[in-house]
């Protein structure tokens, strides 16, 4: 994987040079000036690989967690087998007390018929206990056909095979520090020279956006801050939900729309060329770029499938099968927004029979298991009520720690509640831009203060 290794001594007696020629630049002649061009590359070039071995490394280091995860809860559930033939009575009890349950629901269910009255909780009851038997009596011919000793024996062979991996792992993440080490002293050097739009999800110049022959946004510039969240202010019509959607794509699909200027995902990806501005051989998909910026809409849109189901549907489309990855998943995620605890007793109910609020969190949950760097919210509120709107905004001031959040409001008292940093939009114009507080206490702009005041709008 690592054809060839950089040393930390060369590497550093190379940063050492570059800094001093760097001292006194503006006096080296031209063959130091030669000298210091040729370091920089030297450097740079040093640096994309040893991100591309970070890269690799990381990649493989997940893929062989993702194994001893798998062959941890084989052994886990071989150590529950042991108990449970064990303690084969209780299996027994559970087997005759679910059989009577199904009896007793079906005497109900053929006596509400008769009368007929309604019984469809009753029978989505039913269909879900029959189920259940159905997978204890299987997991009860299982039983029968093992011994405690040959359960053993598969635990030994598992620990094994469970040492092994973390002997490799811990091998791997050592070499994984080791570039991370030399990748710090290559930015060391390079700190003075750090490009400012590396602190930026978005660096967007000189935007616009057409629908056709009308023109909806007018020269947008402005650098989007990680990690912190944005609300986009305006009247109606101004051009704030034509801006979220022109960041991850979603206008493409409008057959008039077009878009001139530079959008750059992390100051680097120019999101319409698909490509790194510095290094062209550096590309992006356009379903990477989607999975990178996540989108919530006004009105929830959970999928008409079970909570579980609406959860796993991006990982799964990304190609994660493995169902113990994919349980850790859909439960981190419902934890991270804030709905676990709600609907965990019942991960199979449908998405869409929860309430307003909760089907919001639940469309959350299925953005963030993507793993997104940004989030973008179109009126995540508008259509709740005030106790649900409120968790939805505690919810974003949690996820600000792992998020960028761009969040388009109608309403002044959430945008000062929320957002790090405001921006008014005014017919199609980039009006202001600025800390939250500055321009609810302090606006530049007269076009801002009257708005925020309520004089239109």
């Amino acid at each position: 994987m690592f054809k060839k290794e950089i040393q930390k001594d060369i590497l550093e007696q190379k940063t050492l040079e570059f800094s001093s020629l760097r001292s006194n630049k503006e006096n080296l002649s031209q063959s130091e000036l030669l000298r210091y061009e040729q370091l920089k590359k030297e450097l740079n070039r040093e640096r994309v690989t040893l991100s591309k071995d970070i890269f690799s490394l990381d990649k493989k280091i997940n893929a062989e967690k993702a194994t001893l995860l798998l062959k941890i809860n084989k052994k886990n559930k071989q150590e529950k087998t042991i108990e449970e033939i064990k303690n084969s009575d209780s299996l027994e009890l559970d087997i005759n007390e679910k059989t009577n349950n199904i009896n007793s629901l079906k005497e109900i269910v053929i006596e509400k018929k008769a009368a007929k009255e309604e019984y469809s909780v009753e029978l989505f009851e039913l269909v879900n206990l029959k189920a259940d038997l159905k997978k204890i009596l299987k997991h009860q011919k299982k039983l029968f056909t093992l011994t405690i000793e040959k359960v053993v024996k598969d635990i030994e062979d598992n620990n094994v095979k469970i040492t092994k991996k973390e002997i490799n792992i811990e091998a791997l993440e050592e070499k994984l520090k080791n570039r991370l080490d030399l990748i710090k002293i290559i930015d060391g050097v390079f700190e003075k020279d750090k490009n400012i739009e590396n602190d930026f999800s978005f660096v967007i110049k000189n935007l616009n956006v057409f629908y056709g022959e009308k023109q909806a946004l007018f020269d947008i510039n402005i650098n989007i801050p990680k990690n912190k969240v944005i609300s986009i202010i305006g009247p109606s019509g101004c051009g704030k939900s034509t801006f979220l959607r022109t960041l991850n794509r979603i206008n493409d699909e409008i057959s008039v729309f077009s878009a001139e200027g530079e959008i750059l995902l992390d100051g680097e990806y120019d999101i319409y060329k698909l490509r790194s501005i510095k290094n062209k051989n550096d590309k992006i998909e356009i379903t990477e770029l989607r999975t990178k910026i996540g989108m919530i809409f006004q009105q929830p849109n959970p999928f008409p499938m079970s909570i579980a189901k609406n959860v796993s549907y991006g990982p799964k489309i990304n190609g994660i099968k493995n169902k113990a990855i994919l349980n850790e998943l859909i439960e981190s995620s419902l934890k991270d927004a804030a709905l676990w605890d709600e609907v965990s007793s019942n991960l199979n109910a449908l998405g869409t029979s929860l309430s307003g609020g909760q089907q919001q969190r639940l469309c959350i949950a299925r953005t963030i298991a993507n793993k997104p760097e940004i989030l973008l919210m179109d009126e995540p509120t508008s259509a709740l009520d005030p106790i649900a709107a409120s968790k939805i905004e505690d919810l974003i001031l949690k996820l600000k720690k792992d998020y960028t959040i761009i969040i388009v409001t109608h309403s002044m008292q959430q945008a000062a509640r929320v957002s790090d940093y405001t921006a008014f939009f005014y017919e199609g114009e980039l009006i202001e831009f600025d800390k939250t507080q500055k321009i609810f206490s302090n606006p530049k702009e007269k076009r801002t203060d009257d708005y925020i005041r309520g004089k239109f709008g």
